[in-house]
């Protein structure tokens, strides 16, 4: 009890730890998990917050015995039969040769809107996004929704929540610290909130249902696709269903489906212009992410980046996509 209260800050309740779903059949991993859970103590500065963060970094890293994180994409991969195209479906059910599950659910707190809304998620090795959406193969996880910029906006009035996502259970520690580090810098400063509405991990192609009939959103729109300007307006968006927004699929190489790649807050806004949060972009305003952040709050700050690349993943300001465009909301173990 006395150690539970020197982690406690001047708030009513001890936030929630992540934790995975599996611990009864990933107990190697469950244990990892305790030892990676991040500290809160009264007054701790932005700098004591960050070594707290490395220290906790490093320590997972030596339990998992790596130092560089694309050894996890070389390990995953050795499970596999050569020349077979790689499917998180048949990935997950995979073991490590500790016998441990590769797929795991991790669930970790998380900063949401007032009047969020929580909306199931749905995945399947299938090759279009509309066939999960209207069959529902499989749970997934879940995702939330916000229909206003106002409400995106007003971190005044966020509450912590908790989001669920599947991933591979040799990264889901190191997953696991980067993004309460997320959430407690928002414990301690409520200016640096940042809503993880949707946090993607190991699937092939998700979608979230097709029931739920017309809705209409708001997102930012821009004048042009390629520039510097900032000069963003709000879209009223109307579409067929949450489906719309809240869909993808991975391509056959991508480390989404070894489930070490990690889309923060990846949503699809048809109609408007490099508004989306972090989309796939060329635009020059994209590397201007504190200015991005405050424009939509969904947007990830530099600070978000600078914390990923501290752990060892590749960012999106380090490689490109195609076609000189960048992936702003991806980050991952890298390839090489």
């Amino acid at each position: 009890m006395a150690a539970e209260v020197a982690r406690r800050p001047e708030t009513p309740a001890l936030p929630f730890h992540p934790q995975i779903l599996e611990a009864s059949r990933a107990p190697q991993t469950a244990k990892i998990l305790r030892w990676a859970g991040l500290t809160y103590a009264p007054h701790m500065s932005e700098r004591e917050r960050e070594i707290d963060f490395f220290q906790r970094v490093a320590q997972v890293k030596r339990l998992l015995g790596e130092s560089r994180l694309v050894a996890l994409r070389h390990e995953t991969l050795n499970l596999l039969p050569p020349r077979q195209e790689v499917s998180w479906e048949d990935v997950r059910r995979r073991r490590w040769p500790g016998g441990e599950p590769v797929g795991v659910t991790l669930e970790v707190p998380v900063w949401v809107p007032a009047r969020a809304q929580r909306l199931q998620t749905y995945c399947g090795f299938e090759k279009k996004w509309q066939t999960v959406a209207l069959t529902r193969p499989r749970p997934s996880g879940y995702v939330w929704f916000v229909r206003t910029m106002r409400e995106v906006n007003n971190k005044a009035d966020y509450r912590p929540e908790k989001i669920q996502f599947e991933v591979n259970s040799r990264f889901a520690p190191l997953a696991a610290v980067l993004l309460e580090y997320i959430f407690r810098e928002g414990w301690y400063d409520p200016s640096r909130r940042v809503p993880l509405l949707s946090v993607r991990m190991g699937e092939d192609t998700y979608a979230v249902s097709a029931a739920s009939g017309p809705v209409t959103a708001e997102c930012l729109t821009f004048p042009d696709r390629e520039g510097a300007s900032l000069a963003a307006t709000v879209a009223i968006c109307n579409y067929s269903s949450l489906a719309d927004i809240y869909h993808g699929q991975h391509a056959p190489g991508s480390n989404h489906r070894l489930g070490l790649g990690m889309d923060l807050n990846d949503s699809n806004y048809p109609g408007v212009v490099d508004g989306v949060p972090n989309p796939i972009s060329r635009a020059i305003r994209q590397y201007n992410r504190n200015a991005m952040h405050k424009l939509d709050a969904r947007q990830m700050p530099m600070w978000v980046y600078q914390a990923a690349s501290w752990m060892g993943c590749r960012i999106p300001q380090s490689w490109t996509y195609y076609g000189y465009q960048t992936d702003w909301e991806h980050i991952d173990v890298g390839t090489k």
